[in-house]
């Protein structure tokens, strides 16, 4: 097929999906609208149509699958896997997104995960020739991996902490929930496993997990309130520091003056204040 001709058919759908898009802002178009901009290479156009689309339907799986296509052939692995994940939280049997996440999982080099998904995939479209002809391509042999075991040195090989799976679940909605504990965002965690609960009201293993989740997030909480200065403290502190601010300097008075050494001892700073400022000016007189 003549390139120029598929960039010109390309770009003659572009603008019949812009005329539609145009007209109702809400209609699916905005799908073939983003997937013909990804397919000339456009990728900013198609990520902002696929963004725009899916803020009119937030509840449309396959806009969201289509953002995670993109997302993923600009290189940001992470938002792309929350696409899809996003996508099969309103279709867990999202054909476009189980396959496209499986290939992210392949990019990382995660291929038992990838062959996970595509079983999970198979399970729901039996007759998918893309998702059998990925899971025999996964199982073929690989000579060319056991040439390069057999000539590195064997070493040590790092402990890869696994992220755990909850029994019952969308792999990808777990897996998503996972990287948001590593990041240390626990409510986005425990949000999303309160939605796996709400699909799978028997799901004991997540009820579990959001108990261990709400559990760290109160310590959390409790070791940043430990950290805060008490009322008390607080108080102390600014009540010593006004304390210190109000003592009474009283300068040091001519002793020579006669009208000081004739104040008694128990005068007031202001009376030995005034006294001294009279000793001072007969001082200026006698010069």
């Amino acid at each position: 097929m003549n390139p120029a001709r598929t960039g010109g058919s390309l770009i003659g759908k572009i603008g019949s999906y812009l005329q539609i898009f145009a007209k109702d802002p809400s209609s699916t178009a905005f799908v073939p609208l983003a997937e013909a901009y990804r397919q000339i290479g456009l990728l900013d156009d198609a990520l902002e149509a696929a963004r725009l689309g899916t803020k009119m339907l937030p509840h449309f799986s396959p806009g969201f699958s289509t953002m995670g296509r993109i997302l993923g052939q600009m290189g940001r692995i992470d938002e792309a896997m929350s696409a899809y994940a996003k996508a099969l939280s309103i279709d867990r049997q999202s054909q476009s997104a189980l396959v496209g996440l499986a290939r992210l999982h392949l990019i990382r080099a995660e291929r038992d995960m990838a062959r996970k998904i595509l079983q999970q995939a198979e399970e729901f479209h039996p007759d998918d020739v893309k998702i059998s002809d990925m899971l025999i391509a996964l199982d073929l042999p690989r000579p060319w991996a056991e040439i390069k075991q057999a000539s590195q040195i064997q070493e040590p090989v790092p402990k890869v902490e696994a992220v755990p799976e909850v029994p019952g679940e969308p792999i990808p909605t777990a897996t998503l929930a996972e990287i948001y504990v590593k990041q240390g965002l626990f409510d986005k965690a425990i949000k999303i496993y309160q939605d796996i609960i709400s699909q799978s009201p028997d799901n004991d293993a997540a009820r579990d997990r959001v108990t261990q989740l709400q559990e760290q997030l109160s310590d959390k909480a409790e070791m940043s309130a430990d950290e805060q200065p008490s009322e008390i403290d607080a108080f102390v502190v600014k009540q010593s520091t006004a304390e210190a601010e109000v003592v009474p300097v009283v300068p040091e008075m001519p002793a020579t003056s006669p009208d000081l050494q004739k104040l008694p001892n128990n005068s007031s700073p202001l009376t030995i204040f005034k006294s001294w400022l009279n000793a001072i000016k007969l001082g200026r007189t006698n010069v």
